[in-house]
């Protein structure tokens, strides 16, 4: 996906499949301060166990994101 996009969907619980078939879901953010020619997201969801640390994935530039959807009504994705 290009990152017109997906800047749409930054900041939002979504639902991410990537281009290897996994699925992410959690809040969407985004940081284009690297200086290598595509911007990094990330995919922020809560712990797995209670009381751990929220789980990131990061994502390294838009063409890896095949199908983006809001995952608001999801409690699993809000961060």
């Amino acid at each position: 996906m290009t990152d017109d996009e997906i800047r749409p969907y930054i900041g939002k619980p979504v639902r991410v499949t990537l281009d290897d078939g996994r699925v992410l879901a959690g809040t969407l953010h985004a940081d284009g301060g690297h200086g290598h020619g595509h911007i990094h997201y990330a995919v922020i969801s809560d712990p797995v166990r209670e009381g751990g640390e929220k789980v990131v994935e990061t994502i390294h530039g838009g063409d890896r994101i095949t199908v983006i959807e809001d995952a608001s009504d999801d409690p699993a994705a809000v961060e």
